[in-house]
């Protein structure tokens, strides 16, 4: 019975310290499923069925994040500041998020056609039937908010997931009876995630303190601080999908297809940067002294650098003979995209933990207005190279925009913490000691 020493282990280290390497450890699991579901996806589809496949999600989940109108980080932002109450922001957000949804779905299903002019008309329906996912989003996506702002990281992990399992069970059924389709995978993928509405309503209700009725006078704090989380989030997945949108409108799906696999791996770094972004927020948030909070802020950020700089280093190397040998000959030719995508990947790992921390210090307007500066940088770069370079000139695109969010996440963090870039990015030397003390203590317990 390894598991419970290590696990007695790890909450010897501290609230910050056991939270991330939870998360750490569901992320490698996350990926590895994710990185198996793509390889099974795109070898079962091919690279023009893993494109329409693509075309179908892209649009409605982008919409469907933008109609959650930032309840999920207002739920976390809140129920770190006050844990006691956390079901009735949770209540109150799912609440919001609902009405908010309303106008979101007559309105996309009427420009699908636009938003997806290169798609047969089979992928276009099947896109319109994808619009559910904006309740899905908007109930079992944000169950589990509440549980991250109070700390309680494991059964959080747990709930995150149980998507990629329901994912893996829809993929392995297409391949037993042979429905390999794009328009059966999503279609799915959708009925999956909606099966997954009780259990989570049954883990939160077993960790959080109720009630979990709407708290009328909890709407106008939980809006301030939503309303430009959400704004940010336009601009930030716009960062991260107004490529592949451009492309299901203008392109061929076989060239989407290669470049969702380039995406896909050189989201390998995520499970550990990702991890400190996801014990960050509630670290900060819940500080008692400014002072703390900025050094919390720090702590992550220097982590997160580190850890960005050796993954993106040995994803790189790994790129060439990785992309051939997992996902097939046929995807070869995003090879150079991907090269483009690592470091890109890191950067926004980065970018991600400072976004954390900011909006931990009640500074989302900070993150906001880093991420325009990314937009305006991805759409002129996507203008001058997407046509004349495929999919090299998005990659080449991200890189840049992912970039450009970075230094004004950098300036933003100075103004708001008074430590310069150097001293959020360069890890100090007892740091990296204490760092690897803890790897060894861990080492230990599971030896």
């Amino acid at each position: 019975m390894i598991l419970f020493p290590v696990l007695r282990k790890v909450q010897s280290l501290g609230s910050f310290g056991a939270n991330t390497i939870f998360t750490v450890a569901a992320n490698l699991t996350i990926a590895a499923m994710g990185m198996g579901t793509g390889v099974i996806a795109a070898r079962l589809l091919g690279a023009q069925g893993r494109g329409e496949l693509a075309a179908i999600q892209t649009w409605p989940s982008f919409i469907g994040a933008l109609a959650m109108m930032g309840m999920p980080e207002a739920i976390i932002y809140h129920s770190a500041r006050d844990s006691g109450a956390a079901g009735e922001y949770l209540g109150s957000g799912i609440l919001l998020a609902m009405i908010a949804s309303l106008p979101f779905i007559p309105l996309a299903y009427v420009m699908m056609p636009v938003l997806l002019h290169a798609q047969s008309p089979t992928i276009i329906r099947a896109a319109r039937w994808y619009l559910f996912i904006v309740p899905i989003y908007a109930t079992v996506g944000m169950l589990h908010n509440p549980l991250r702002g109070r700390n309680d990281f494991v059964p959080w992990n747990i709930l995150r997931i149980c998507p990629l399992l329901t994912w893996s069970a829809v993929l392995a059924l297409a391949w037993i009876f042979g429905c390999t389709t794009p328009t059966f995978l999503a279609g799915a993928n959708l009925a999956g995630l909606s099966a997954l509405l009780a259990p989570s309503i049954l883990i939160v209700r077993r960790r959080i303190p109720g009630p979990f009725f709407p708290d009328y006078r909890k709407l106008g704090s939980m809006l301030r601080y939503g309303i430009p989380c959400v704004t940010t989030k336009v601009p930030q997945v716009l960062n991260l999908r107004l490529d592949q949108m451009l492309m299901a409108a203008i392109l061929p799906p076989q060239q989407l297809g290669l470049y969702v696999v380039a995406v896909a791996w050189s989201s390998a770094s995520e499970p550990l940067i990702g991890a400190v972004g996801a014990a960050i927020l509630p670290s900060v948030a819940s500080a008692n002294k400014p002072q703390d909070a900025a050094r919390r802020f720090g702590e992550g950020a220097r982590i997160a650098s580190l850890l960005a700089l050796a993954t993106g280093a040995a994803l790189a190397i790994a790129t060439p003979l990785g992309i051939a040998v997992l996902f097939g000959a046929q995807y070869r030719a995003a090879i150079p995209a991907a090269l483009i995508l690592v470091p890109a990947g890191a950067v926004l790992g980065l970018n991600y933990v400072l976004q954390e921390g900011l909006r931990g210090l009640g500074q989302p307007y900070a993150v906001l207005q880093a991420e325009f500066m990314g937009l305006a940088v991805t759409a002129l770069a996507l203008v001058l190279m997407l046509r004349p370079l495929g999919i090299t000139g998005a990659a080449l695109s991200s890189l840049l925009g992912y970039s450009t969010v970075t230094a004004g996440l950098l300036a933003n963090a100075k103004r708001f913490t008074g430590s310069s870039p150097a001293a959020l990015l360069c890890p100090r030397v007892d740091e990296i000691r204490l760092g690897l003390r803890r790897l060894g203590i861990l080492a230990r317990a599971s030896g």
